[in-house]
């Protein structure tokens, strides 16, 4: 039996960014090989052409590499809804049927083209589902094909990959995670450790006073308390300097734990691919 790699690539695909990551072990990952590549935003008909463009250049020099390849796509490339618990719903298609009807209510026809992903959580819990163009998805395991030995073993959503890193670090009965990305912002509500509402929407929240006006006007869309609650962000362009407190809510950094390899001082541009480290 071939041993799996214990080498691991990690990509970060943005509209205007690429960033590549190779690390070696499990328990104490280390960085031996960073990358960065400015992308065309405005190459193609769609906003991650570009992206795509470099990735596909790249992945022919590592697919010769004996690693497992995960890429983490950019909330600017995906959509999200909260999805309600469904009884009536038996097998994969049918849940998959109902998930697509789910974003033809909010997007309408041009949801039949993307590829869905449905996040596991318990019985009876409403359920948040992401969307991304299949094209895009196509061309990214069309990258890395069956053949190489660079091995793509995962597709996911920034927002996904970061909680995934945090939900253990998300505390209260109710709490907001706040993702900031350059010209873009998505945030999600937890209740009781479920979710939800979700929001993903593109705009310039670079300072806290934004992400309050956000949170402002979600909590008034969603019904929440007017008793401030607490948000846990992951702003790497902010660094740890956020305020404690700020126009009514509290504001808890999540920051990146150190990966040997990988300065603090040049960890920035690699922080979406580090969430899936």
């Amino acid at each position: 039996m071939l041993r799996l790699s214990s080498d691991r690539i990690l990509i970060a695909l943005a509209p205007d960014s690429l960033a590549l990551l190779r690390a070696s072990g499990r328990v104490r990952p280390r960085v031996s090989e960073k990358r960065t590549i400015a992308c065309d935003p405005g190459f193609g008909a769609q906003p991650w052409q570009g992206a795509v463009a470099a990735l596909e250049k790249l992945a022919e020099e590592t697919r010769d590499a004996n690693a497992q390849v995960t890429v983490v796509l950019s909330n600017h490339f995906a959509r999200f809804i909260v999805v309600p618990w469904s009884e009536g719903l038996g097998n994969a298609e049918e849940i998959t049927a109902f998930v697509r009807y789910c974003f033809a209510k909010v997007h309408g026809e041009r949801s039949k083209e993307w590829d869905l992903r449905l996040s596991p959580t318990p019985a009876g819990s409403t359920r948040i589902a992401s969307a991304v163009d299949s094209s895009l998805v196509q061309a990214v395991r069309a990258a890395f094909p069956a053949a190489a030995r660079a091995k793509l073993v995962s597709v996911q959503p920034y927002l996904m990959s970061a909680f995934n890193r945090w939900r253990k670090d998300i505390k209260g009965e109710r709490a907001w995670f706040l993702l900031v990305e350059p010209q873009r912002a998505c945030l999600a509500r937890l209740e009781g450790g479920r979710w939800s509402a979700v929001r993903n929407t593109r705009g310039n929240f670079d300072e806290p006073r934004e992400w309050a006006g956000l949170l402002d006007r979600e909590r008034y869309r969603v019904g929440g308390d007017e008793a401030s609650e607490g948000v846990y962000v992951h702003a790497p362009r902010n660094g740890n300097a956020l305020p404690v407190e700020g126009q009514g809510w509290s504001f808890r950094s999540l920051a990146l734990a150190p990966a040997e390899g990988l300065a603090p001082a040049e960890s920035q541009p690699f922080a979406m691919a580090l969430c899936a480290l």
